[in-house]
């Protein structure tokens, strides 16, 4: 299946959203938005041939992170087309430096598998549905060989890589522990 990735220039609330990202279990996205509203983010719209099967959103937030939305259409899902569109959104986060894209899986009755995909896929993070994971560029694979790199897939946080910026190195784009910096 050949699938395309389209970035929306003006991205708003429209019928396909509405139909993919409100197919989602109950309680799986909060959507306060109308037809015709603005949203926030950067949004790109996956496509087999004619037809919209999915929604990636990358919102940068505080410190160099990005959160990631993604929705597959309901009777698309397990064709593939998720992973594709988590490879994408990686591969825009990586190009605009971005350290970690995170993503908040809000309770509903499919939260458990959503959890699993992303774990499987390189998230870590708390049961709280709160996972993160590196985003490791190619000036990042540089620096840390020395040898000049082309594009390459994000890879998951390796605690046991010394070259990978863990807990500690925060202000070097490292790994920031929610329970190490508590209030």
């Amino acid at each position: 299946m050949q699938l395309s990735w389209d970035r929306e220039s003006a991205p708003v609330w429209d019928a396909d959203k509405q139909r993919i990202i409100g197919g989602a279990p109950e309680g799986a996205f909060v959507l306060p938005f109308r037809e015709g509203d603005p949203l926030p983010g950067d949004w790109w719209a996956v496509r087999a041939g004619d037809e919209v099967v999915g929604y990636g959103r990358l919102d940068t937030t505080w410190g160099g992170d990005a959160e990631i939305l993604l929705a597959v259409a309901p009777d698309r899902q397990q064709q593939g087309i998720g992973s594709h569109l988590l490879r994408r959104l990686e591969q825009e986060a990586a190009a605009r430096g971005i350290n970690y894209v995170h993503n908040r899986i809000r309770e509903h009755d499919q939260r458990d598998v959503v959890h699993d995909w992303l774990v499987v896929r390189g998230f870590r993070g708390s049961v709280d549905g709160d996972l993160r994971k590196r985003v490791v560029t190619a000036a990042d694979e540089e620096a840390r060989t020395g040898a000049p790199v082309g594009p390459r897939e994000p890879v998951p946080y390796d605690a046991s890589d010394p070259a990978d910026l863990g807990p500690g190195h925060e202000e070097r784009g490292g790994y920031v522990s929610v329970e190490q910096h508590q209030y």
